[in-house]
Formats: structure tokens, C-alpha cells, sequence
């Protein structure tokens, strides 16, 4: 299957073409429950896809713990069967459209490039009946890149993008893939809180 025809470049295209479209009605910034209905408040994996790429993007204090929940809040949705709808804490938060725009852009080369490798293969690891265990996996990374814990997000964050990229691609083995680099960031993640915990005793230790 060629990158023009492979189901995960159709996705990040839309994608692009819809944040496009939304920039240029000189909109300056787009709130996530309006991201949501521009997608579709039924397209749980897209959705995944969109903000899980997002938590790569650097951003103000507490951008990532938002990104870390809207990214739980579409997983329940999937896990339940239902429409998407974001607490108005999440859905209120505003983004920057431009780096939005800029960002899109950049995913439908790297999803050119990934269905060069990438292919609709092992299919069952993909299919309606992998939503529930992806769901609870999803939420269950959520919580833990939620912590106030520096770069504690960073590693489990990639395995879940490779995760969505293969879950619409229809690719159980980069579903795999992406199963054994959230495994290794969620042990890495595990391993820097019970560090920071410690040091955190240590230090509290040591001034009383």
C-alpha cells in the first residue's frame, strides 16, 4: 500500500485540512471541546491520535496535565461507547491555532513517511473488539503523565502516538510496536516518580 492511499495519511490530511480551514476564518485560537466537534465527537481514535501528538508540542504550565486528561476524558468516551464530551474545565482550554496549523502540517509528512514502512497487517489487533483493552490502556498512561512529575510524560506519550498512527493504519505489528515503547515509558515514568518521591522524603527528612 502506497503513502497515497494508506487510511493514516487520509486522517492526518483531514486533520491538516480542517485546522487550515478554521485558521483561515481568522480564528486565532480553538478551544478543545471545539477541536472535538470538528473532528467529530465519535472518532475516539482520531481524536487520540490528535491530542496524544499534541503532548509532544511544549507548552505553559499545566498544558501538559490538560493534554493528559482531555486524553483520558476521549478514552472513557471509547471505553463507554459514547459521544466524546470534555468537562468544561478541559474543553474551555484554548490553543494556539497557528501552532496547531504548523503542527498538522508536520504530522502529514511524518505519516508519509511511516506508510512507506507501515501497512494494514494483523488486522485483529486493530478491529472494533481492541477498543475496550486500547481504552483502558490509554487511561490508564493518562493518569500517570498527569503527575507533577517533569518529563514523567514524555516516553509513554511517544508509545501511545505510535499506537493511534497504527490503530488507523490498521497495523497490528506497530500496534505491538507501540505497546512495548509505552510498557518501557511507563517503567521509566514509575521509576523517575519513586525517585522524585524519595528525594522529595529525603529532603524533608533532612530539614526537621
Amino acid at each position: 500500500m502506497t503513502a497515497r492511499t494508506a487510511p493514516i495519511t487520509r486522517y492526518t490530511r483531514r486533520i491538516a485540512f480542517l485546522l487550515r480551514r478554521a485558521a483561515d476564518q481568522d480564528q486565532s485560537h480553538m478551544t478543545l471541546s471545539r477541536l472535538v466537534e470538528l473532528l467529530g465527537p465519535g472518532a475516539h481514535r482520531l481524536l487520540l491520535l490528535v491530542v496524544s501528538l499534541f503532548n509532544m508540542i511544549p507548552g505553559p504550565p499545566g498544558y501538559g496535565g490538560t493534554i493528559a486528561w482531555t486524553t483520558c476524558a476521549v478514552a472513557v468516551g471509547m471505553l463507554m461507547a459514547r459521544p466524546i464530551r470534555l468537562p468544561g474545565l478541559i474543553g474551555n482550554r484554548k490553543l494556539p491555532l497557528d501552532l496547531m496549523v504548523r503542527a498538522s502540517d508536520q504530522v502529514v509528512k511524518v505519516a508519509g513517511l511511516l506508510a512507506r514502512f507501515s501497512r494494514p497487517r494483523m488486522r485483529w489487533l486493530t478491529g472494533s473488539a481492541a477498543n475496550l483493552p486500547y481504552a483502558v490502556l490509554v487511561i490508564i498512561v493518562s493518569v500517570v503523565m498527569s503527575l507533577p512529575v517533569p518529563f514523567i510524560n514524555a516516553i509513554p506519550n511517544v508509545g501511545l502516538c505510535i499506537i493511534a498512527f497504527s490503530m488507523l493504519n490498521r497495523d497490528g505489528i506497530g500496534v505491538i510496536v507501540g505497546l512495548v515503547a509505552t510498557a518501557i515509558g511507563l517503567g521509566v515514568a514509575i521509576a523517575i516518580f519513586v525517585g522524585a518521591f524519595h528525594l522529595g522524603m529525603a529532603a524533608v527528612g533532612s530539614m526537621a
